[in-house]
């Protein structure tokens, strides 16, 4: 079952990975403009065109409100209160304990000692409910911030975002 089956509004930040991670709005999900397949990830995440979205935009608010709207969007408005944004919890390395590492990946390429699990799983619902932190990391860190914003939204797990380069970059030094 979609994840947002029964969703009626939802605030999407469509600002660059380091604006949504540096400046996170509470209860949004990533869907940045400039990466590439914009347009099937908001509708891969919102089938229903009659949602009601709010926009979390940078300068070319206009661009994106019209590309959502030409996809068939009905409800499409630019979400204007970012004064409640706090920086995305992030770490610079991999910490030594055991902390499991969650690969949203779309193919699994993943590590051996990573857990698989791809977005477009997340998005139908199938992710299970973690109190343990999880390090999210995925070959392209659009897909993986999708992925931690959707899971931190429906408060299913703590989450730690890395990305792709650091995470190989600490695996070779183990």
């Amino acid at each position: 079952m979609h994840i947002f089956t029964d969703r009626k509004h939802i605030i999407i930040d469509t600002r660059s990975e380091k604006e949504f991670i540096d400046h996170h709005v509470e209860n949004s999900v990533f869907v940045g403009f400039h990466g590439v397949g914009f347009k099937y990830w908001l509708e891969l995440l919102l089938p229903d065109k009659s949602i009601d979205i709010e926009v979390i935009t940078d300068r070319s608010c206009q661009q994106v409100i019209d590309t959502i709207k030409s996809l068939g969007y009905e409800h499409v408005s630019v979400f204007t209160d970012i004064t409640e944004s706090t920086s995305l919890a992030t770490i610079q390395s991999l910490p030594d304990s055991d902390v499991k590492v969650l690969d949203v990946c779309q193919s699994d390429l993943s590590q051996t000692d990573a857990e698989y699990l791809p977005v477009s799983e997340i998005i139908q619902g199938k992710f299970q409910h973690s109190e343990s932190p999880y390090i999210v990391h995925c070959d392209k860190s659009y897909r993986s911030l999708i992925a931690v914003s959707l899971l931190k939204l429906l408060g299913l797990c703590k989450l730690i975002y890395v990305d792709k380069d650091e995470l190989e970059k600490q695996q070779k030094l183990k």
